[in-house]
């Protein structure tokens, strides 16, 4: 079961060490806001970008990069399916409030995984890619 538990936690952490690395992703939008941010990469990302509500307390650069590993590619969009990007603040886009929703649904699910007794926690968590696999609309049917 220890064994079992480790390797776990080692596929949970895969995802969260990738997403936090030190070289920029090679997304054009993620690259040129780091360059932006420059020295402020471990401040939270509320206080470096405006109108951050869900993720405000992450780190600058690792927001940019949830942005882009977790978000645009699970979901196998650009950065203007949620944004304008002329504006990154603005939220007259609707795909942007549904994630902002979605993500915290999955907070919610995630939590609520960690109650249920039958279940190891470390075993059980889910994400965008959980549902989405890199498509907009999730899978409803089998394959």
């Amino acid at each position: 079961m220890r064994i079992r538990s480790i390797a776990a936690l080692a596929l949970l952490l895969v995802p969260l060490a990738a997403a936090s690395q030190s070289r920029p992703p090679d997304n054009g939008h993620v690259v040129e806001l780091l360059k932006q941010i420059k020295g402020k990469e471990e401040m939270p990302a509320g206080k470096v970008f405006k109108n951050v509500t869900v993720l405000k307390d992450v780190p600058a650069a690792r927001f940019l990069r949830i942005m882009d590993a977790g978000y645009s590619r699970s979901l196998g969009v650009g950065c203007d399916h949620c944004h304008n990007e002329d504006d990154w603040a603005s939220d007259e886009l609707r795909p942007k409030g549904a994630a902002r929703e979605m993500a915290v649904m999955t907070r919610e699910i995630n939590d609520r995984l960690l109650k249920m007794e039958h279940l190891d926690d470390q075993e059980s968590t889910v994400n965008c890619t959980t549902c989405h696999r890199g498509t907009l609309k999730p899978a409803t049917t089998l394959q």
